[in-house]
C-alpha cells in the first residue's frame, strides 16, 4: 500500500464540498479528473474510499481514515511554514486588537483576507471592547493596539502610550423624517435632543452642539448603541448626531440624514503603549498596513 499525497487534496474537496462536482469547481478540474483521482487513490488503498448517493458524495470509514490523515499533513505543512517565515525575513506573531462594534464591522473585519495576504506571517486576532476595559487590557499587555473614538480635539494621550491618526469621519445630523428639514447650525435649536450614554464621544459632542442653544429641548430616552438611537429617531422620539461610520449600510427609512460641516468630526486612533514597541514588530506593521488600507477602502457597515 502506498498512497500519493498529490491525491489527497482531491478527497478533502469531496469531503468538504459533499460531491464530485462541487469539488472540482474548487479545485477548477473537470469532475472527471475528481473521479479519476479518487479512484487511483482507491486502487492505491485497496478500499472504497467514497460512497456516491443521490443526494452528492459521501465518504466511507476507510475514506474518513484517509481524509483524516491528509488534513494532519496539510496541519503540519502550514505550521512547517509559518515557522520557516522568521528565517525569510518576514514578521510573525500573534496581535491582538481592540476595537469598538462599528469600527470592527465596517473596517477591520473588511480588511482581514488583504491583511493575512500582505502579512502572512502575523495572526491578528480582533476583539470587540469598549475603551475602558478595553485600556485595561492594554495596560496589562493582553491588547497591543486599542482602538478608541474622540470629538474634535482628542487631546494627549496617557503618559507611556502614543495614539496614531486612523480615521476621520463627519458627524451627521439624523432627524425623525417629520422633523423639518434642517438648513444651518441655528435650526438645530427647534429639535428634540436624545440623550445619549455620560461620557462618550458621542455625548461630547451633543454637549459641543447644544450648549449653543439655552433653552435645549431633551427627550427622556437614553441610548448607548448606534442601533438604538436609530430605531428611537425611526420611532420619532427625537433627534442626534451620529457618525457617518454609524449609518453606512443601515436602513434609512423614517430618518433624514442632514451633513452639516460645522458638527465637526470624529477621530478614531489607534492607541499602543510606548514600552516593548518596535517600530519593526508585527504591531507596528499591523498599524502600518490598517492606516493605508483604510485611504482605499470605505466603510460599509451592514445593515440593521
Amino acid at each position: 500500500m502506498d498512497i500519493d499525497p498529490r491525491r489527497l487534496p482531491f478527497l478533502l474537496s469531496v469531503a468538504r464540498e459533499g460531491g464530485i462536482v462541487a469539488a472540482a469547481d474548487i479545485l477548477m478540474v473537470s469532475p472527471s479528473a475528481v473521479s479519476q483521482q479518487i479512484q487511483k487513490l482507491e486502487e492505491e488503498v485497496g478500499l472504497k474510499l467514497v460512497e456516491r448517493t443521490t443526494s452528492g458524495a459521501i465518504l466511507t470509514p476507510a475514506g474518513t481514515i484517509v481524509a483524516e490523515a491528509g488534513e494532519r499533513i496539510n496541519a503540519d505543512i502550514a505550521e512547517a511554514l509559518k515557522a520557516l517565515r522568521p528565517l525569510t525575513g518576514q514578521v510573525t506573531g500573534t496581535v491582538t486588537l481592540g476595537a469598538f462594534l462599528t469600527i470592527c464591522r465596517s473596517t477591520l473585519i473588511p480588511a482581514l483576507p488583504d491583511l493575512e495576504e500582505a502579512l502572512p506571517g502575523i495572526d491578528l486576532r480582533i476583539e470587540e471592547t469598549e475603551e475602558t476595559p478595553g485600556m485595561a487590557a492594554l495596560r496589562t499587555g493582553r491588547f497591543d493596539i486599542l482602538v478608541i473614538e474622540r470629538d474634535e480635539d482628542p487631546g494627549l494621550p496617557p503618559r507611556g502610550y502614543t495614539d496614531i491618526p486612523f480615521i476621520d469621519e463627519p458627524w451627521v445630523l439624523v432627524t425623525p423624517d417629520s422633523a423639518p428639514p434642517i438648513r444651518s447650525i441655528e435650526d438645530l435649536a427647534d429639535l428634540t435632543w436624545l440623550r445619549v450614554s455620560p461620557g462618550s464621544s458621542g455625548d461630547h459632542v451633543m454637549r459641543r452642539i447644544t450648549k449653543a442653544f439655552p433653552d435645549t429641548s431633551w427627550a427622556p430616552h437614553l441610548y448607548t448603541t448606534y442601533e438604538a438611537a436609530r430605531s428611537l429617531v425611526r420611532a420619532r422620539a427625537g433627534s442626534t448626531i451620529l457618525p457617518a461610520m454609524a449609518l453606512a449600510g443601515a436602513h434609512r427609512t423614517g430618518m433624514r440624514i442632514t451633513p452639516l460641516p460645522s458638527l465637526g468630526t470624529r477621530k478614531i486612533l489607534l492607541r499602543h503603549k510606548n514600552h516593548g514597541w518596535s517600530e519593526g514588530g508585527g504591531p507596528a506593521r499591523v498599524v502600518s498596513f490598517l492606516t493605508e488600507w483604510q485611504r482605499h477602502n470605505s466603510y460599509a457597515a451592514q445593515g440593521d
